[in-house]
């Protein structure tokens, strides 16, 4: 039986390139603005596509940083980085 990670990876394996921040939304099944909030935190990776300095318009997020947030949130919370 594959671990629900592969499936994950499989899935997103079949998307092709990075996702903007509302598609991962979408598939995280969260609002657009938690997935901003994760992207601020730096929580979750995202790459700068184009010239949207300003603007959130060029952030895409690869695939990989979001099945190494979704592995780092089945592992639960680092006690190291907690803060008290």
């Amino acid at each position: 039986m594959p671990k629900p990670n592969d499936e994950l990876a499989g899935e997103l394996a079949q998307l092709q390139g990075a996702l903007k921040p509302a598609e991962v939304a979408e598939y995280l099944e969260v609002h657009p603005a938690t997935v901003y909030r994760l992207i601020a935190s730096g929580q979750l990776r995202t790459v700068r596509i184009g010239s949207g300095q300003r603007r959130r318009t060029g952030l895409r997020v690869p695939q990989s940083a979001v099945v190494e947030y979704l592995r780092a949130a089945q592992r639960g919370p680092n006690p190291a980085t907690e803060v008290a």
